[in-house]
């Protein structure tokens, strides 16, 4: 195992995306389930994340990644298609304390995001220690379908 799955309270806590595509949008939207107060800074973004600006659920400053943008930031998460850009917010983060999470290196990565499902007063994370994403959103996937069969914490299993 080379991650340690935890859970971790950030609630209220600075985190910042860098990249507004959909793997940063997917980002977003997990730590603002967690309730985190989050920061997206990407010169675009989709369409998901852009509403979620305009409803004050982020704060998104339009414009490329500067080491500034770190400041006070609990984690990072960078999460562009340009792997320079992720590797200099790695080493930036990393400098300043911060948790960092590269959505393109797991090796690069101190925390990941496990595949995750939420339902039946329950969280489900799946991980693969960042070597098959695919493999952990299948799993989910199965988990996801097994509870909603009446199995889950709520209802008691057949048999």
């Amino acid at each position: 195992m080379k991650y340690l799955p935890v859970g971790l309270n950030i609630q209220n806590k600075q985190c910042l995306v860098v990249g507004g595509g959909a793997i940063g949008t997917r980002k977003v939207e997990n730590l603002l389930r967690a309730g985190a107060s989050v920061h997206l800074v990407s010169p675009e973004a989709t369409d998901r994340a852009v509403e979620l600006a305009r409803a004050g659920k982020i704060t998104w400053t339009r414009e490329p990644f500067r080491n500034d943008h770190l400041h006070g930031a609990l984690l990072a998460v960078a999460a562009t298609n340009d792997g320079g850009l992720n590797a200099r917010l790695v080493k930036a983060a990393k400098e300043r304390g911060v948790l960092t999470c590269d959505a393109s290196s797991a090796e690069r990565s101190e925390f990941i995001f496990g595949a995750l499902h939420q339902g039946n007063g329950l969280t489900v994370a799946v991980f693969t220690d960042g070597a098959d994403p695919s493999l952990a959103r299948n799993t989910r996937d199965r988990i996801a379908a097994f509870l909603s069969e009446g199995k889950g914490p709520d209802r008691p299993a057949a048999g």
